[in-house]
C-alpha cells in the first residue's frame, strides 16, 4: 500500500499512466470503428452482389425469352425467306424460284472468278463485301468467289455431268438456288482446299465469318449435313443465326432437326 501511494503520488507515473490509458481507448474505438466499417462494407458489398447477381439472372432471362423468340420467327420454309432449308432431301417449293433483289458481286475487296457475271441477293453481297473488306485488312489478300447463284438449269447441267450426289446437289436442291450461297476459293474436292494457303483462309473464316452473317453448311459430313464436308460453300443467314449457329457448335442441318423436332 506505501509504495502504491508513492506511486500515484508521483507527477510522471500519473502522466504515463494516463496516456497509457488513453492509448488503449483510443485502441478499442479504433477497433470497434473498423469492425463497423468491416461490417458495412461488407453488408454493402453482399448488397452489391446481390443486385449484380439479380441484375445477370434478369438478363440471361431476357436473353433466353430473345433467342426464343427468334427461334420462333425463323422460316424455314419459304423460298423467299433468307433462312430458307434445303438439303439433299428437301427442295425448294417451286423449281423456277428466282428472287428480284439481285446485284453484281464485283467489288474492290472480291474478285469474281467468272469476269463479273455473278450474282447474289443484295443481303448477302453487302455483308460480303463487309467480310472481305476486313479480310483484306487482316491478310492483304482478296476473296475469291469461284460460284454464287445457280439456277435450276445450271444445276442440272452440273449434275448430268455424272457429279456424285454426296458431292453435288440435285437441280431444285442446291443451296446455290437461295441466291445467298458462294463458294470462295474453290468448288469441288479435287484436294485444292486441303493446302496450307486454303487451311488458312479456312481457319479466318472459321473465326470470323459468323460475325458478317455467313455460316459454312456443310460441316459433318454426309450423315449429318446430307453432303460431304465443304469447307470451301458458305451460305448466307443473318448475322443472328449464323451467331447462334457458332456459338452452339451446329450446322444448318443440325439446327432445322433441332427446330423441326419441336
Amino acid at each position: 500500500m506505501k509504495y502504491f501511494l508513492k506511486f500515484v503520488k508521483n507527477k510522471k507515473i500519473k502522466i504515463i499512466f494516463v496516456i497509457f490509458i488513453w492509448i488503449i481507448l483510443l485502441f478499442c474505438t479504433y477497433y470497434q470503428y473498423k469492425k463497423y466499417n468491416y461490417l458495412n462494407l461488407e453488408k454493402q458489398e453482399l448488397s452489391y452482389l446481390n443486385k449484380k447477381n439479380i441484375k445477370e439472372i434478369n438478363k440471361l432471362k431476357l436473353e433466353e425469352q430473345k433467342q426464343k423468340k427468334f427461334l420462333k420467327n425463323i422460316d424455314l420454309n419459304t423460298d423467299s425467306s433468307i433462312t430458307k432449308y434445303v438439303s439433299a432431301k428437301i427442295p425448294f417449293n417451286k423449281k423456277d424460284y428466282i428472287p428480284n433483289n439481285l446485284i453484281n458481286i464485283s467489288t474492290g475487296f472480291i474478285v469474281d472468278w467468272k469476269w463479273w457475271w455473278q450474282k447474289l441477293r443484295k443481303e448477302a453481297l453487302l455483308s460480303l463485301k463487309e467480310m472481305a473488306k476486313d479480310y483484306y485488312r487482316d491478310t492483304w489478300k482478296k476473296i475469291v468467289v469461284v460460284s454464287a447463284y445457280r439456277s435450276y438449269l445450271y444445276q442440272k447441267w452440273i449434275k448430268d455431268r455424272w457429279c456424285p450426289d454426296n458431292l453435288c446437289a440435285k437441280a431444285w436442291y442446291s443451296e446455290h438456288q437461295t441466291w445467298l450461297a458462294v463458294d470462295l476459293w474453290a468448288a469441288s474436292s479435287n484436294g485444292a482446299w486441303q493446302s496450307k494457303i486454303f487451311k488458312q483462309r479456312y481457319n479466318w473464316l472459321k473465326e470470323n465469318a459468323y460475325k458478317y452473317g455467313f455460316h459454312n453448311t456443310y460441316q459433318k459430313w454426309l450423315e449429318v449435313d446430307t453432303y460431304e464436308v465443304e469447307p470451301w460453300h458458305w451460305r448466307y443467314l443473318w448475322k443472328s443465326l449464323a451467331k447462334y449457329l457458332w456459338e452452339n457448335n451446329l450446322t444448318f442441318a443440325e439446327f432445322y432437326n433441332k427446330i423441326e423436332q419441336h
